[in-house]
């Protein structure tokens, strides 16, 4: 097995590092602004390799902790905060159908008022073949998502109630 680390770019956020941690730290506040986000039609304006992995997801299911994902072609993917060091660290680690067990992290910066900056980790041990072949798509899908996380405006979202499982495909 071949390990691969990769580090995203460092993004700034404008949104106090409290809004950010508050809402990586609970799957209730991302399921209800990803179901939000599909409801106004957001989730139509991805990137297309990003909104590829949309079309494959069949249900979405979470708790403060714990979101399972399930996909057409690979069955369920367990996510889970598995580490929080406040404000400044969440990590999150797979488990289920896939393949290769995965671990992101989120580091926070306070840089100033409204200024966070923040940068993600992907981990993974996979074989060689594998880690060449996906190496690139995996440092583009990073880069690509945490610029679209520096988006978000947390400073809006952290009035609003976590609510456990609406349903995303209305």
């Amino acid at each position: 097995m071949a390990s691969l680390e990769i580090t995203s770019n460092v993004v700034k956020i404008d949104s106090e590092i409290e809004n950010v941690f508050s809402f990586y730290s609970d799957f209730n506040k991302i399921g209800n602004f990803v179901s939000a986000a599909r409801q106004l039609g957001i989730i139509n304006q991805l990137p297309e390799e990003m909104s590829e992995f949309t079309k494959q997801v069949k249900d979405v299911r979470w708790t403060t902790n714990e979101c399972v994902i399930t996909l057409e072609k690979l069955g369920d993917m367990n996510i889970k905060i598995v580490e929080k060091e406040h404000p400044k660290l969440i990590k999150f680690s797979t488990s289920g159908q896939l393949p290769i067990e995965i671990t992101i992290w989120i580091q926070l910066l306070q840089n100033g008022p409204y200024d966070t900056r923040m940068r993600l980790t992907f981990h993974s041990d996979m074989n060689m073949m594998l880690k060449m072949m996906l190496k690139g798509k995996i440092e583009k899908g990073i880069n690509q998502l945490a610029e679209a996380m520096a988006k978000i405006p947390y400073s809006l979202l952290s009035s609003m109630p976590a609510v456990e499982n609406p349903d995303l495909f209305v």
